[in-house]
Formats: structure tokens, C-alpha cells, sequence
């Protein structure tokens, strides 16, 4: 499937800052760069990532981990990895009634 995009995503509330397109806060691999979930770029490098990561095909995976990421994500996971690696753990456990709009 085609990368998640800005017009994909379930919440509309992002900033939306203007990174080189080499920052590795948007480009790379993950790491121990720190995420802002409430930055727009950063969700959606994040979550494409985990898409190819974990060979996901479907817009509803693509928007759970975008909830996962604004909903449920502790305050005090502050890099990628540690924010992948949470999604990873606690995936199976997290449902929504609504996935898509």
C-alpha cells in the first residue's frame, strides 16, 4: 500500500513544522531521535515506519497507530524507538470501538 498521508489521518489537530527532509526526526531509521506526538510530520514518519517495519497493508492499522500514538501514548515516552517499542508491546491490547471516521 501506499504511504500514509496527511490527508489519511484521523485527528487534524498536528503542528505542522517544516523539516529538511534529511532531520532525523522525519527520515532515517528509528532511533533515539526524541518524538513530538503532536507534530504532524513526526506522526507520520512514525507510523509509516511501523508500516514497513511490520509489513502492515491496511488504513485501519495506519489509524490505530495514530490513536495509539495521541491517545494512548505514555507522557513519558519521549524517543522513536521507545514510542515503537511501546506500540509494539501493548498492540494487541488496545482496541477502538471506531477506527475509521
Amino acid at each position: 500500500m501506499t504511504p500514509f498521508t496527511k490527508q489519511d489521518m484521523f485527528y487534524d489537530d498536528y503542528t505542522w513544522s517544516n523539516y529538511a527532509s534529511n532531520s532525523p526526526k522525519i527520515s532515517g531509521k528509528i532511533d533515539d531521535t526524541k518524538f513530538n506526538c503532536n507534530e504532524g510530520q513526526e506522526v507520520l514518519y512514525l507510523i509509516n515506519k511501523i508500516r514497513e517495519l511490520w509489513d502492515f497493508n491496511k488504513i485501519e492499522s495506519y489509524i490505530k497507530i495514530e490513536r495509539i500514538i495521541k491517545e494512548r501514548l505514555p507522557n513519558n515516552i519521549t524517543t522513536q524507538e521507545d514510542a515503537v517499542t511501546w506500540i509494539q508491546i501493548n498492540w494487541r491490547s488496545i482496541q477502538f470501538k471506531e477506527v475509521i471516521q
